[in-house]
């Protein structure tokens, strides 16, 4: 008989992760039986998920997920009377825990109740697996009936701000967990160094990239319309400005309108700083340069159709749009955060640039101006190993109780 798995994750947005594990199902569905309880059903991928997997309704109410006091009257008109006394001790505890310890304390009180709280699902799993962090981990530990039980932290815990909030919960769930499974080296680093009695249960999958699905989603996917003949530059990003450095990005850009270069920075994806971003464009006048394409299904005929790739995020676990603009063998100027070098070798593959507007502006100004540069990192590049479909044996090597 196959084995049963249940996966978890919060939502299911554009971005690494969700594209990560729509790559894992690629590799490992019809070997398992797999229920997919995504806690809030919502996502631009959510479609592309294989029919083979059983996505499960939502167990938890929508009112749930936000417990600003501002909401009371509203949901009294949309909750049964004793849902609507929980939700009122919940909002009460998340303002009583923003009061006493501020932000970072609010949200980890909110994803431990979420954890805790959403119901429980009626089977048992050979293995579950938390595809994402904090109330998915704490769901997983709280309320599913497993023989073996995965965390995934897809990001350098030292550097990363949500789990700096969510430290307190994760250092009581878990040593609970039979695996935590980080995405490379230098995040595996950082989990040792900041749970070092659990280094026994730390391990290493990567991301999963497959390269003849990118290049022939790449050569069916949309384009750009607008006849532009100067350089195109592309960024598949969230929009988070800090995180991904988008105000590096957009000073960058400046600085080479002002050298009087011919370009187009063209940012795909979507997220809730959108107004923040366009307002940034408009106050530095470059609505012409940085053009904010929103978010794509499939991304790949623009990457492929651009001449540099740039990502100038200040914090990265091992970011799956830069294996997949490795994939399409091109130009990629990255900023030097810590795991950059889990991918990159400046010069060889990726020209890596200071944390500085100007540091990434020198880069792409010389991969600009050099085409035997493009021609070189492009080369190395199609000769690198980049797809690691093997990864998933790796996976599934988790599996087995130990």
């Amino acid at each position: 008989m196959k084995k049963k798995l249940l996966f978890i994750m919060d939502t299911f947005p554009v971005g690494g992760i969700a594209k990560s594990l729509l790559s894992l199902f690629g590799e490992i569905g019809g070997k398992y039986d797999i229920d997919f309880l995504i806690m809030e059903k919502s996502g631009l991928l959510i479609p592309l998920i294989p029919k083979d997997i059983n996505v499960l309704p939502e167990l938890l109410k929508r009112e749930f997920r936000n417990p600003h006091p501002k909401y009371v009257f509203k949901n009294l008109k949309t909750l049964k009377f004793e849902e609507w006394l929980k939700w009122v001790g919940y909002s009460i505890s998340c303002c009583f825990a923003r009061l006493t310890g501020g932000l970072h304390k609010h949200i980890c009180t909110m994803d431990v109740y979420i954890g805790k709280h959403t119901k429980k699902i009626d089977k048992h799993y050979d293995a579950a697996i938390a595809y994402a962090g904090g109330r998915c981990i704490y769901y997983l530990v709280e309320n599913v009936d497993s023989d073996v039980k995965i965390g995934y932290v897809h990001s350098d815990y030292l550097v990363n701000e949500t789990d700096f909030m969510l430290y307190n919960a994760d250092k009581k769930y878990y040593p609970k967990l039979d695996k935590i499974v980080t995405i490379s080296q230098k995040c595996l680093q950082s989990l040792n160094q900041k749970f070092p009695d659990l280094e026994s249960k730390c391990c290493v999958v990567e991301n999963i990239c497959s390269v003849k699905n990118i290049r022939d989603m790449a050569e069916r996917g949309e384009s750009y319309t607008d006849n532009f003949e100067g350089f195109r530059i592309s960024s598949l990003v969230r929009f988070d400005i800090q995180t991904k450095g988008l105000d590096i990005a957009l000073e960058s850009a400046k600085i080479l309108k002002e050298e009087g270069k011919s370009f187009r920075w063209y940012i795909i994806g979507d997220g809730g700083q959108c107004p923040t971003l366009e307002r940034m464009i408009a106050e530095n006048k470059l609505e012409n340069e940085f053009v904010l394409l929103g978010a794509k299904v499939n991304p790949y005929g623009y990457l492929k159709d651009s001449d540099i790739y740039a990502q100038t995020s200040r914090i990265e676990g091992k970011s799956v749009s830069l294996d997949e603009a490795k994939a399409l063998a091109k130009p990629i100027v990255v900023t030097c955060f810590p795991s950059v070098y889990d991918q990159f070798k400046d010069g060889e593959n990726a020209l890596i640039a200071e944390m500085s507007a100007q540091g990434v502006a020198d880069k792409i100004s010389m991969l600009m101006e050099d085409k035997n540069l493009r021609e070189k990192l492009t080369e190395n590049l199609l000769n690198e190993k980049v797809g690691n479909e093997e990864q998933a044996q790796v996976f599934e090597s988790l599996l087995e109780k130990k």
